[in-house]
């Protein structure tokens, strides 16, 4: 069974109500936990951490490791694991599908001798199981896996040339991560933003990224490392085809055959990916009040209905990637409604509003002849 390894920032209180469903969704999967928390949210983290594990669980906590360097810390931290991978967890993707299934990719993960597995973005992916069949793939009923080596890396890039032979979400074996950590962790590190900001602006995507991986395959030599991301983000380990492999052996990656985890916020290029688009985030069903209504964009409409009309009052942002999810006040200026949200109902008459998540799909239906004035709230406007 993989162990699982946490090195994460939480700033703020959204990010923070992530973290403790997406954590508890792990409750009891795993026998050998490796946790450090940075940000400003680190001691509620801890807290939550050491009531929600069973305390026959094996936790090792590594508040004390420097929190500049995400390299070098998370290799620190990994000189401890005693399992043969890795589960890489991050607060803002969540399972979407059962425990048992989870459970199931986790000891298959080990049975198959896999090195890497990408557990989320299954409905983006840039490579999924209907374009293996070129990579003579070993087909399973949880997974299917393939012989990565320097040959099929080459074929992989004609069939996807937007594929990661590592990315963040993913479980790792503990020869691949590490080998993937040893090549960033070089003695000198250097990023700078507006160079960043440049190279992404004068080689689009993904050519800033060859030009980057040249860059490092010479300045390597002279123990410098050109980051596209400070040095404390774990992004610049994620590694596309075309960036080399540092491990001298054939490597066997597996790919699911269903979903198993999704992003919350964004889209990565699959329209409805998230859970925002799915309706199914927030995790709480009402609006509460601490959305300031002034300080929202926003659009009014009016509407007039009949008895018995219904008006559906779903809407989702188009944006790729949104930090908050739509919102819509339903203010009743005449009449009765009962507004129809989720799994229950609520009356609103003269003079009445309530804010709902747009992405709930709330549903008004008139009670007699209304009046009604719909605001919606997104972060595009």
């Amino acid at each position: 069974m993989p162990a699982l390894l946490i090195n994460i920032r939480i700033e703020d209180e959204e990010k923070f109500n992530l973290f403790k469903v997406t954590l508890a969704d792990l409750q009891g999967l795993f026998s050998e936990y490796h946790i450090k928390f940075r940000g400003s949210y680190s001691r509620n983290c801890l807290a939550f951490v050491n009531e929600l594990l069973d305390k026959n669980e094996s936790l090792s906590l590594y508040q004390d490791l420097q929190q500049d360097d995400w390299v070098d810390a998370t290799l620190n931290m990994m000189g401890n694991v005693k399992s043969r991978s890795v589960f890489l967890y991050f607060e803002d993707h969540k399972l979407v599908s059962s425990r048992a299934h989870l459970a199931n990719v986790l000891n298959e993960f080990d049975k198959q001798q896999l090195d890497y597995l990408c557990y989320s973005w299954f409905q983006s992916s840039a490579l999924g199981i209907e374009n293996l069949l070129p990579l003579n793939p070993e087909r399973g009923t949880t997974l299917h896996a393939i012989e990565y080596s320097k040959t099929q890396n080459a074929l992989v890039g004609k069939i996807s040339p937007g594929y990661y032979h590592f990315s963040l979400v993913s479980i790792c074996s503990v020869d691949y991560f590490k080998s993937i950590l040893n090549s960033c962790n070089i003695r000198f590190k250097c990023y700078n933003k507006i160079i960043a900001a440049l190279l992404c602006r004068i080689f689009p995507y993904p050519t800033h990224r060859k030009v980057a991986n040249i860059l490092n395959y010479y300045a390597s030599k002279c123990g410098i490392y050109y980051c596209l991301y400070p040095p404390a983000s774990p992004f610049n380990l994620e590694k596309m085809w075309f960036e080399t492999i540092f491990i001298n052996r054939p490597l066997r990656f597996g790919f699911l055959t269903n979903e198993l985890y999704a992003n919350y916020d964004d889209d990565n290029g699959a329209y409805r990916e998230t859970l925002i688009k799915r309706g199914l985030y927030p995790f709480v069903n009402r609006a509460d009040a601490a959305y300031d209504l002034k300080q929202l964009s926003k659009v009014y409409i009016h509407i007039n209905l009949k008895d018995g009309d219904l008006y559906d009052c779903t809407y989702f942002s188009h944006r790729g990637r949104i930090r908050k999810p739509p919102l819509v006040h339903i203010a009743v200026d005449s009449g009765k409604v009962i507004v129809a949200y989720q799994s229950f109902e609520t009356t609103l008459e003269d003079g009445a509003s309530e804010l709902f998540f747009s992405n709930k799909k709330p549903v008004v239906r008139s009670i007699g002849e209304s009046n009604i004035t719909i605001g919606i709230f997104d972060e595009c406007f």
